[in-house]
């Protein structure tokens, strides 16, 4: 019989961690020593036939029953609901829909990862545990070495006859199937999917109203750029036209990206390269340490903080950099200014025309991975709940909530209400969600919902940063093996700090630009080879799946 499980409150599990800390090791040998690698499937499998023998059929209605679902919700979120998910407008639809009720436990805020981590080391976990917002991205060592080490279930057979709607999807895109499935072709977790892959929300930021007031085009190139940024200087008196981030690449490689490279591993033709040895990244150097000796970047960049960054812009001290639309009307707002406008430039090229292979992109796989673990006695009754919000009712419910309360539907479109909108809790629409539709997790994510929520010019920067820029070198979502991710780790921990400090040093020309084969040397002599080596044999494995 399946043992029980032992849920103890946060307070005494924080408490635990210290202790559980130290006896990880024998309770992981104790672990193996109980489960086999396929021991828990079988289990699974005998009791669904057996349920099935006993004339579980589709015509009878479902039995009532209840499973645990760690989720992470934590601050403003969590509160709306008042500490329970089960009071988000939405959670009695889908209770009744599912005749499934989610004993829904949220983790403090902060230290989420650390008593995920106690309950792996007690084997004292829930039914379902969907990862991220607080929560490790996924399991130590990947969704493998979970199924291997049997914690969570290996969803295929499940997906195949209880997630119709979920394997729809898969079979009619094979780039999403592509980024759900393992390399030894496992499913460890349903994942968000958008129903269409969204668009980048993130780029080059300029103050429009400047180059407006000098008569000044959007700069497309990075001689454009730099001809501007001197104008805006030396004409209007702008103390730090170009606000260039602390790590000295800007959001999402834009600009650098004019040059071919990014600042980590990327691919031509699915040759992996590493952005930091190329030629092409020496080039980028050369040209930021022109804007540097020239005061178009802040001497001291690397110290400035988000907040320095944000009140340089709102106070006209700074007008351009890379960032989120979602900080164009916060900051208009914040500005005394009231011609202040700040909006989406287009991605860099060296050569006007030309698209730049690196940009903030999305693909149809969001994370928010929800596996099912193998302390659920009732897993093909978690993957019928997980499913239904992948159906067309359970996605317009997740996506809108309930029509006449918290949308209305305008012909082809759902507009939310002010319930969501302007809300009495007075909190931001994306906040909202939680309680009046779904946040996060595993549902089929309509983006257009977020159209509603901003002005139409700062949804047009989403089209200007995907018309100037591609993802064609952008890596894929590769996965390594646990082996492969010690060994890459202890090579780029060496590589990471050495290239993030000579990087900031070749900007200043406190480390002189013809230094830069020796500094590659150094790189070489750390193992970048062998780390380039271990994401091309990841990415091969990825193209085979």
């Amino acid at each position: 019989m399946k043992r029980k499980l032992r849920f103890v409150s946060v307070i005494l599990l924080v408490v635990l961690l210290f202790t559980a800390c130290s006896s990880k090791e024998d309770a992981e040998v104790d672990k193996k020593q109980e489960v086999t690698d396929t021991t828990d499937q079988e289990e699974a499998k005998d009791k669904e036939e057996n349920r099935k023998e006993e004339g579980d059929d589709d015509d009878k209605p479902k039995e009532k029953i209840t499973l645990k679902y760690l989720y992470p919700l934590t601050g403003e979120a969590l509160l709306i609901v008042e500490n329970d998910l089960n009071n988000a407008l939405i959670m009695p639809i889908v209770e009744e829909k599912t005749n499934v009720h989610m004993d829904f436990i949220h983790l403090p805020e902060g230290n989420g990862g650390e008593v995920y981590n106690l309950m792996l080391a007690t084997n004292d976990l829930p039914d379902i545990i969907t990862h991220g917002a607080g929560l490790p991205a996924g399991y130590p060592g990947g969704g493998d070495k979970a199924i291997e080490d049997g914690v969570f279930l290996r969803l295929n057979e499940l997906v195949d006859e209880y997630a119709p709607n979920f394997k729809q999807l898969m079979e009619e895109d094979d780039d999403l199937r592509k980024d759900i499935v393992t390399d030894e072709g496992n499913i460890w977790g349903i994942p968000m999917v958008d129903i269409e892959a969204q668009k980048p929300f993130t780029g080059p930021i300029v103050r429009i109203d400047i180059l407006e007031e000098l008569n000044l085009d959007l700069p497309e190139t990075i001689n454009e750029w730099y001809e501007a940024l001197k104008k805006i200087k030396n004409e209007k008196g702008i103390e730090v036209p170009f606000n260039l981030v602390p790590s000295g690449i800007p959001a999402d490689n834009a600009f650098i990206g004019a040059y071919g490279v990014n600042g980590s591993f990327f691919h031509v033709n699915n040759e992996v390269k590493y952005g930091p040895i190329e030629p092409g990244y020496k080039e980028y150097l050369t040209e930021m340490n022109k804007w540097y000796k020239e005061g178009l970047i802040a001497e001291d960049f690397a110290e400035w903080d988000g907040e320095k960054r944000m009140q340089y812009f709102i106070t006209g001290k700074t007008v351009a950099s890379a960032h989120g639309q979602w900080i164009f009307e916060p900051w208009r707002k914040e500005s005394n200014d009231p011609n202040f406008l700040i909006n989406a430039a287009p991605y860099p090229s060296l050569v006007k025309g030309e698209k730049p292979h690196f940009r903030q992109g999305n693909t149809r796989m969001r994370n928010y991975h929800t596996a099912i673990t193998t302390e659920c006695e009732y897993p093909e009754r978690a993957m019928e709940w997980i499913d239904f919000f992948f159906s067309d009712e359970g996605s317009l419910l997740a996506n809108y909530g309930i029509e006449g309360e918290t949308y209305v539907k305008d012909g082809d479109t759902y507009k939310y209400t002010d319930l969501v909108i302007d809300n009495p809790e007075g909190v931001s629409a994306n906040v909202a969600y939680s309680k009046y539709s779904y946040n996060h997790g595993a549902f089929l994510r309509d983006i257009n919902r977020a159209f509603q929520l901003y002005a139409d010019y700062e949804m047009e920067a989403w089209d200007i940063w995907e018309d100037s820029a591609d993802t064609a070198y952008v890596m894929p979502n590769i996965q390594l093996t646990l082996e492969e991710n010690k060994e890459f780790d202890e090579i780029m921990e060496e590589v990471g700090g050495y290239v993030s400090q000579k990087r900031i040093e070749f900007i200043t020309g406190e480390f002189p630009l013809d230094k830069f084969d020796e500094y590659v040397d150094n790189i070489k002599q750390m193992g970048i080879d062998r780390a380039i080596k271990i994401q091309q044999d990841a990415l091969d494995r990825y193209n085979e799946r």
